[in-house]
């Protein structure tokens, strides 16, 4: 995939988590805890994602998934197939559901140990660990620009 195209994924991924994020206080009181899948669901989640990337299919919405499913591995190299994997078992990581998964891959053949992380309700997103930690940085960024363009206006 175009890395134009992942960087617009990544955004649209990164309004829907905010929306995740600021549920709490804008969609009756639900709390974040809400949002994290259930283990044995974010596992059959994370397996539903990678066996479409086996069968050839593109980051993005997984057809014919319910809930929904959104996968984003901005990692992944053009043209890369993967092969088989192993999900390895729960992992640290940003979220609560995270997991440890060895991928194989070809064309270059290669053998991956990555993280994926879980989250959400309907849609399900499934992100490589590393795509999450740069929308966390992002938004991070965002924030420190936002505070010194107040730092820099003028009092009123």
């Amino acid at each position: 995939m175009h890395r134009g195209i992942k960087a617009r994924w990544l955004l649209a991924l990164a309004g829907g988590l905010a929306v995740i994020a600021g549920s709490g206080c804008s969609r009756g009181g639900r709390s974040p805890e809400e949002f994290i899948p259930p283990a044995s669901g974010a596992r059959v989640m994370l397996e539903t994602a990678l066996k479409a990337w086996q069968e050839g299919k593109p980051d993005g919405k997984i057809p014919h998934t319910e809930p929904a499913i959104v996968i984003s591995d901005t990692l992944r190299k053009p043209g890369q197939k993967l092969d088989h994997f192993e999900i390895l078992g729960e992992a640290p990581g940003n979220t609560p559901r995270c997991f440890a998964v060895r991928l194989f891959l070809v064309n270059p053949q290669e053998e991956l140990a990555v993280r994926y992380a879980v989250l959400g309700i309907d849609p399900i997103y499934v992100l490589r660990h590393e795509d999450l930690e740069m929308l966390e940085h992002w938004d991070h960024q965002m924030m420190l620009e936002r505070a010194r363009e107040r730092a820099s206006a003028p009092v009123r």
